[in-house]
């Protein structure tokens, strides 16, 4: 299954470069919960991973970069603004994304942080695993 094309996302440069995102027939693990999900993200340390997300204003994005990256400028509790923009409280990670092209990370398309709900997060690949969770699979039961 394509879960770029069934969920709609839209690939970043770097996902466009290496194909859509695709469940073959080793199927996917699941990770339930936001907290889970939250947790399962933060144990993959830095290493590269590819994410479908839901974007807040219902956008879908396919975007490969990393987690673990800390004090940004743009962190709420470094500009002294609000909180960090990884919190277990408010189940939120920092990411960055692996592309370079100088456009604006909150497209989908730039280089740059960017904060991830993890109620947001649809699907993951890392280490040739695809997990689902349980947003994509309510969103994967929706377009049914």
């Amino acid at each position: 299954m394509n879960l770029t094309a069934t969920l709609n996302a839209k690939p970043d440069a770097c996902a466009r470069n290496v194909g859509p995102l695709v469940v073959g027939d080793q199927g996917a693990l699941y990770v339930g919960a936001p907290s889970e999900v939250w947790s399962f993200v933060k144990g993959l340390g830095g290493r590269t991973f590819r994410v479908i997300y839901r974007c807040k204003d219902g956008r879908v994005r396919d975007m490969i970069g990393r987690q673990g990256v800390y004090n940004s400028a743009q962190d709420g509790m470094v500009r002294g603004i609000g909180h960090a923009m990884e919190s277990e409280r408010n189940l939120t990670l920092s990411f960055w994304t692996n592309v370079y092209g100088g456009r604006a990370v909150n497209t989908g398309a730039g280089k740059g942080y960017r904060t991830l709900r993890a109620d947001g997060i649809l699907a993951i690949k890392c280490d040739g695993i695809v997990v689902l969770t349980s947003e994509g699979l309510r969103s994967l039961e929706s377009r049914g």
